[in-house]
């Protein structure tokens, strides 16, 4: 006659299917990621400007969040299942891996599209209007002969993306994987509580 030892799984396994099942990846600008922007408005707000765009204002959709979204759902699909099989086995760490990994690979999808797109081009004007030049304290510099001095257009620079001048808006754009039913419990990329 033998023994057989067994060890009992089922906290663990519990443990993982409620951390799976209970949390959302979300991905866009998130509220402290938002940042205020000139003219008042911050990265969210000119996200959502640019993903769906407004004709009243002669502005173009340029769309990057869902399309970037929609170009990783076979691989995010087959993450989630891996995880799912992690949970069934009481592997929790490899729950949080998988959510964190979804969460990369949709913000580096969205992110992609700011570089590569069949957005738009921004019109002759916006190419080459040169903006005023300004000190530290935000006043316009002046010339020796007190005229105002202004800097290279975007074309002169070679900055011909619309929506890619200093990459801000493009970086704001990251992952939460937020506790479901509101909870106070937000993990920012790498696991900080950004709560």
């Amino acid at each position: 006659m033998s023994v057989r030892q067994t060890a009992d799984q089922t906290g663990a396994i519990r443990r993982a299917v409620a951390n799976l099942s209970g949390q959302d990846v979300l991905v866009g600008v998130p509220a402290e990621k938002a940042g205020a922007r000139q003219g008042g408005i911050n990265n969210a707000e000119l996200s959502y400007i640019h993903e769906f765009g407004a004709p009243a204002a002669g502005i173009p959709a340029r769309p990057h969040l869902i399309p970037g979204i929609e170009a990783i759902i076979p691989e995010a699909a087959e993450e989630l299942r891996a995880a799912a099989s992690a949970a069934l086995e009481g592997k929790e760490q490899a729950v949080d891996a998988a959510l964190n990994k979804v969460g990369t690979l949709a913000q580096n999808a969205v992110r992609a599209k700011f570089q590569d797109n069949d957005w738009p081009p921004l019109k002759a004007e916006t190419l080459d209007y040169k903006p005023l030049l300004k000190n530290d304290e935000g006043k316009v510099l002046k010339d020796k002969k007190g005229k105002e001095r202004r800097g290279k257009s975007r074309r002169e620079q070679g900055k011909l993306n619309p929506l890619l001048v200093t990459g801000q808006l493009m970086k704001s754009h990251t992952y939460v994987i937020r506790k479901r039913g509101g909870g106070s419990g937000l993990i920012t990329p790498g696991g900080g509580n950004g709560a």
